[in-house]
């Protein structure tokens, strides 16, 4: 005949109570694979730039070149497009950025936002980036923030860069040159990746709108 455990400090209670914890984790660490899988069948020809899963991105609160605080907030309820990059980029930036404008002017509404987001934060500020891309005539919502937090974001983004420092003082920053869609709902939602064609692109974009209203 089982014997029922007796008090709290008994021997039998622990036992009893660490196979329970035991039992919620496995339930736990089963489920997260659920929670995570991709819910959505997307077509074969996008499937090259949508993010499977879209990827939620962290906290974060960014400095701005008009010194307000940029947040998750700003993403809520617009489409983005995030550019990860730095005033001394060119010729290699020059691509990726002519794509962006392309696409501020096939979508210039309030539906649309554009942001680029500085990595090199040891020697530049918001205002220096802004500065650089007003040189190029381009006009665009300009972030960054100390080094922990954009190696953070970039985590996120997986906005890939290094920067290597030399002997003299000099130093080089080698950056791919992805374009980031982050959704309504502040998601990393798909990554456009060089070659750009501005055509192509916009096509794109537009198919990607298209999906999303009838997935999500």
């Amino acid at each position: 005949m089982a014997k029922r455990c007796k008090g709290f400090n008994s021997k039998c209670f622990l036992i009893t109570y660490l196979m329970i914890v035991g039992f919620l984790l496995v339930l736990w660490m089963n489920r997260l694979p659920l929670m995570n899988k991709e819910q959505r069948e997307i077509p074969v020809a996008m499937q090259e730039y949508i993010a499977s899963p879209a990827r939620p991105l962290p906290e974060f609160s960014l400095n701005t070149d008009n010194k307000l605080a940029l947040t998750n907030n700003w993403f809520d309820g617009k489409w983005s497009l995030v550019y990860f990059s730095h005033g001394h980029c060119l010729p290699a930036c020059q691509p990726a950025l002519q794509a962006m404008k392309h696409l501020k002017s096939a979508f210039a509404n309030v539906d649309f936002q554009f942001l680029v987001i500085g990595i090199d934060t040891e020697h530049e500020t918001a205002d220096d980036l802004s500065d650089f891309l007003h040189q190029q005539k381009l006009d665009f919502k300009v972030a960054t923030a100390s080094p922990k937090i954009i190696d953070q974001l970039a985590s996120s983004f997986i906005a890939l860069f290094l920067q290597t420092d030399y002997a003299d003082g000099s130093y080089q920053i080698e950056q791919e040159h992805h374009l980031f869609v982050v959704d309504p709902k502040g998601r990393v939602y798909a990554t456009f990746k060089p070659p750009f064609n501005n055509v192509r692109i916009q096509s794109e974009f537009l198919k990607l709108r298209s999906f999303y209203a009838r997935s999500e």
